[in-house]
């Protein structure tokens, strides 16, 4: 069984995303920690 509730799809520049929309008005609905997600994104990302 698979834990995944739903699939998004953004284009983020690199190292660039934030919480507010698009990106919080996506995630948050779903139940996704905006800031962790934006942290982890820009380090991977930068």
């Amino acid at each position: 069984m698979s834990n995944i509730k739903a699939v998004v799809k953004l284009m983020i520049p690199a190292g660039a995303a934030t919480p507010a929309p698009p990106v919080g008005s996506a995630l948050g609905p779903h139940g996704v920690n905006m800031m962790d997600f934006c942290k982890q994104f820009n380090a991977k990302t930068a």
